[in-house]
């Protein structure tokens, strides 16, 4: 397994972890989500996970992007 998977899964099972955070960890993990779009979305089903995790492009925002009206589509520093 990736020892970045499994470095979230350890960080997200620590006591006093909140669910949301750690959701949102998990599911930011594209392998994670080639495997769900598989799984559940029709356009995918019967591909291989590994090929749709390269059909995720760029980097994915969790938690970085206001959800405020007005706020989703300004241009934000990476790291300001």
């Amino acid at each position: 397994m990736n020892q970045e998977i499994k470095n979230t899964i350890k960080i997200t099972t620590d006591k006093g972890a909140q669910y949301d955070a750690c959701a949102k960890r998990i599911l930011g993990q594209k392998i994670i989500l080639a495997h769900i779009l598989v799984k559940t979305v029709d356009e995918f089903k019967g591909m291989n996970p590994q090929l749709v995790t390269l059909l995720i492009e760029g980097e994915l925002y969790i938690s970085k992007v206001p959800i405020d009206p007005g706020y989703t589509n300004r241009k934000y520093e990476k790291d300001g």
